[in-house]
C-alpha cells in the first residue's frame, strides 16, 4: 500500500464501519481518482509558483502556444478549449496581460472582440516552464513502471471517452 492510498483505504473502512449501507455503493477507483487529481494538482501548484504562475496561466498559454502563428485565438475559441466560464477565463486574460504575457488586439473579423496573443515574452515563459511541467509529471507517475503507465493512459482515456461522447 502506497502513502497515498493510505488516507483513501483508511477513509473507506471508516464509511464500511460508521455508513455501511453507502459504503457498498462507493467505488475506491473513483475515491482514488479524486484524490490523486488533488495532490497531482497541489504539486503543480508548487511548481508553478517558482515561476509566478498558475495551472489556470499555463493552460492559456499552453492552447496558444500550440496554435499556428500568429499563436491567437478568440475568447470563445479559448473558453471551448479550456472547459472554462468566460468569466473565469477574463480574470485568467487580465494577470496574463499585466504579466506581458499576451495582449489582445482588436479582432479584424469583428469589431466588437479583441483577440488573445501569445507575446514573445509569453511564448518564452511558457517554453522555459512546461519542461519543469513535465518534469513533475514525470516523477509523479514514476510509482508505475512504462507498461502501468500505457495501461493508465488508455484506461483513463476510455472514462473521458465515456463522458465527453
Amino acid at each position: 500500500m502506497s502513502k497515498q492510498q493510505k488516507p483513501v483505504l483508511e477513509l473507506l473502512q471508516r464509511l464500511a464501519a460508521n455508513w455501511p449501507e453507502m459504503a457498498d455503493r462507493i467505488q475506491p477507483s473513483a475515491v482514488l481518482l479524486y484524490r490523486a487529481r488533488d495532490l497531482l494538482l497541489t504539486n503543480l501548484e508548487q511548481v508553478l509558483a517558482d515561476h509566478s504562475m498558475r495551472p489556470a496561466d499555463l493552460d492559456v498559454l499552453v492552447a496558444l502556444r500550440i496554435c499556428p502563428c500568429p499563436r491567437q485565438l478568440t475568447p470563445t475559441e479559448l473558453c471551448r478549449s479550456l472547459l472554462l466560464s468566460s468569466g473565469g477565463l477574463t480574470k485568467i486574460l487580465y494577470r496574463l496581460e499585466a504579466a506581458g504575457w499576451i495582449d489582445r488586439p482588436a479582432n479584424p473579423a469583428d469589431g466588437r472582440s479583441r483577440l488573445v496573443r501569445l507575446t514573445r515574452r509569453g511564448k518564452t515563459q511558457v517554453e522555459k516552464v512546461l519542461p519543469a511541467v513535465v518534469t513533475h509529471e514525470g516523477q509523479w507517475l514514476s510509482a508505475l513502471d512504462v507498461t502501468e503507465q500505457a495501461q493508465l493512459t488508455y484506461l483513463l482515456g476510455k472514462l473521458v471517452a465515456g463522458q465527453e461522447s
